[in-house]
């Protein structure tokens, strides 16, 4: 008869590691908790699976996470010269989300690879659903506007999920053999771009441009044309938004307003404008901090000395110490000084060296990364909670796909 001890060391916790991987994929899009909920089930399934030897062995011999380990180990020791110790372990205790990609890269079974990106097409497709409720007034959630309908995120993250999500159905599109299903993925991705087009996140809209430019120009052997074709669509697409939606048109035109009055008046109180003039603080900040940075906590720290010099008067009577500096390379160049900017660009370029011999998860990894710097230029990407496992999930499954597909 099995008693309990034997029951306990014949499962199969790799396979429950892969559901898991699978749900948190699904969660990403509609539910922080649910997000939360797997990656602790992650976690504790990996650590009780043991196997350690050939874990370690895999992660010290896979660059990317060597960078990202060294990120983490800079931000811990930053805490040493931040003069807020306890508003330091706060912000670092939010990269224990980061454990997610360790365990995706050494423990996700290549035959899940497709689940766990229909996982994430499927939650992206309830968050559209309530998404386009929302929108036209169906039902009501709180906190959320018809005028601006990102319904479980940030507008500027979930303009981004949207982006991706197109991408990845434009290449399911292109490969899948059967007609049914390519009719399919292309009605839900014409649904996941007007989505995008609607939603007040202009910084998905800009990077899903820019990124179609790239993943044209990188698989159209005639680059003339992948120049032209990709300006025809960028320019039929916009115009056509531009003058079907009233929250594309009004936020098209709100930002040409602020730079034409930032670059006139010299008027750095609007939208865009405010953090214009945040990347300019936080410029002046890093050069002053060039080796080390502030430390966390720190980044404000006798700001007010370049607010005067800069006239920049919607900072006028800003007292705190921490300050968003609305890019996370700015950010990060002041937090950790050069060595932390360097180890943050080093983390992107490790990815963008992953050999694949799929062309799809090629172009998706371009894409993704893509997509990721330039959400970069405008937030904290590695610490708000979206995009933080938005990266966990895809730099871990890439890495894994990388691995699987080197190694045979």
């Amino acid at each position: 008869m099995i008693n309990f001890k034997q029951k306990f060391e014949i499962i199969d916790y790799n396979k429950f590691i892969n559901y898991f991987i699978v749900l948190y994929s699904f969660c990403l899009p509609i539910s922080k908790a649910g997000t939360t909920f797997s990656a602790i089930c992650l976690i504790l399934l990996w650590f009780i699976e043991s196997n350690f030897k050939v874990k370690i062995s895999l992660i010290k011999s896979n660059k990317f996470m060597i960078v990202l380990g060294t990120f983490l180990l800079l931000s811990f020791l930053s805490i040493f010269w931040s003069s807020d110790t306890s508003f330091a372990v706060d912000y670092i205790r939010k990269y224990w989300h980061f454990l997610i990609i360790p365990i995706i890269y050494t423990s996700l079974d290549r035959s899940y690879i497709k689940h766990v990106f229909s996982a994430f097409l499927l939650g992206m497709f309830i968050s559209e659903i309530v998404s386009y409720g929302i929108f036209f007034e169906f039902w009501t959630k709180e906190g959320v506007s018809p005028n601006d309908p990102s319904p479980f995120m940030d507008h500027t993250n979930y303009s981004i999920y949207l982006a991706f999500t197109v991408f990845i159905l434009m290449h399911r599109i292109l490969f899948e053999p059967l007609i049914k299903w390519k009719i399919m993925y292309g009605v839900f991705m014409l649904f996941s771009m007007s989505n995008m087009l609607v939603n007040g996140g202009r910084t998905g809209q800009v990077a899903f441009f820019v990124t179609l430019f790239i993943v044209a120009f990188l698989n159209i052997k005639n680059k003339l044309i992948a120049i032209f074709g990709s300006i025809i669509f960028v320019f039929i697409v916009f115009t056509s938004a531009y003058n079907t939606s009233p929250v594309f048109n009004d936020r098209i035109n709100y930002a040409f307003h602020d730079i034409e009055k930032m670059i006139k008046d010299k008027d750095f109180t609007n939208s865009f404008s405010v953090r214009v003039s945040l990347w300019i603080i936080g410029t002046e900040q890093f050069l002053d901090n060039f080796l080390i940075g502030t430390g966390i906590g720190d980044e404000a720290v006798d700001i007010q000395k370049y607010v005067k010099k800069y006239n920049f008067i919607y900072y006028d009577n800003f007292q705190d110490n921490y300050i968003d500096y609305h890019n996370a390379y700015v950010q990060y160049s002041v937090q950790l000084g050069i060595f932390g900017l360097i180890l943050f660009i080093l983390l992107f370029l490790n990815l963008l060296k992953l050999k694949f011999k799929s062309i799809i998860y090629r172009n998706l990894n371009i894409t993704f990364i893509s997509l990721y710097l330039l959400l970069s230029t405008v937030g904290l990407s590695l610490h708000i909670m979206a995009s933080m496992t938005l990266f966990a999930l895809f730099s871990g499954l890439f890495n894994a796909i990388s691995r699987f597909e080197t190694s045979q």
